[in-house]
């Protein structure tokens, strides 16, 4: 365990009745992982990652992290953290990482959790309860995915130009990499915007939102298509990097959309 662990001072909220996961993504290179979150302090987070994510993702010391969900303290919106410590933990089956708080910003959405100072939960009072808002969520999803899904389209010819590979060697690489991970964005746009249509056309109330959302389906489709390091494996342009980079910001944007989703589908339970 690092020297930092369980030093904080502050009051701590537990939020342990918050048991689904949340999608958050290391800054460094953009990976995604699941979390649940253990407790909240004015200065810091508990969090833990299960163990079917430790095996592929393995969070460290001072990695910088995106919650992509907004935590409401006193006057503030904190939306990242710098881990300070982790530790396996046998009965919850994860790697708890305690981290500090940072990186002040406006949520995009009315849903956050929000702390109270006065006492010891985390309250959800402040949601829009207007069913609106989970149609907005997953419209502004399809939408973004869409923007994957044309970013694409327009790299994928460009590639051939920047690569680096020999002319004879691209048709092959465009066809088992480029291709297959294109197809694979069309068909969670069309999931997407099939979901959209759903939720529109039921003017799904607040109160039943887990009756329509499947949140496992949702994040896979949610989640990117795109690993960063085959890529970095199959292209030593940098201009190609800086592309690939563009598309994994665009795809925060998503992974806050799914964080809201799962705040929603919690505040209908």
């Amino acid at each position: 365990m690092a020297q930092g662990a369980e030093r904080r001072s502050e009051k701590r909220f537990d939020i342990g009745s918050i048991n689904l996961p949340f999608l958050g993504t290391r800054e460094e290179d953009h990976s995604c992982f699941q979390y649940m979150v253990i407790d909240i302090s004015r200065g810091g987070i508990k969090f833990v990652i299960p163990n079917w994510v430790v095996n592929r993702e393995k969070i460290k010391r001072d990695d910088v992290i995106n919650f992509h969900l907004p935590l409401h303290i006193k006057d503030n919106y904190y939306n990242q953290s710098v881990i300070l410590w982790t530790k396996w933990d046998e009965e919850l089956q994860g790697e708890v990482c305690g981290a500090r708080l940072s990186n002040i910003e406006k949520p995009q959405y009315p849903a956050f959790i929000s702390i109270e100072p006065s006492s010891m939960s985390v309250n959800l009072d402040y949601f829009n309860t207007d069913g609106n808002l989970l149609c907005s969520v997953i419209k502004d999803a399809a939408f973004l995915k869409r923007g994957v899904d044309i970013y694409l389209e327009h790299l994928i010819a460009y590639f051939s130009r920047i690569s680096g590979y020999p002319q004879e060697e691209y048709p092959q690489l465009r066809e088992s990499l480029l291709v297959d991970i294109h197809n694979k964005v069309k068909e969670h746009c069309a999931k997407l915007e099939e979901l959209y249509a759903k939720v529109k056309e039921k003017n799904v109330p607040q109160s039943e939102v887990a009756k329509y959302i499947d949140l496992e389906e949702l994040r896979s489709i949610i989640e990117s298509e795109i690993y960063i390091e085959i890529f970095r494996i199959a292209f030593s342009n940098e201009s190609v990097m800086s592309y690939i980079n563009a598309i994994k910001n665009l795809e925060k944007r998503l992974y806050s959309n799914y964080n809201t989703v799962v705040l929603l589908y919690i505040h209908s339970l």
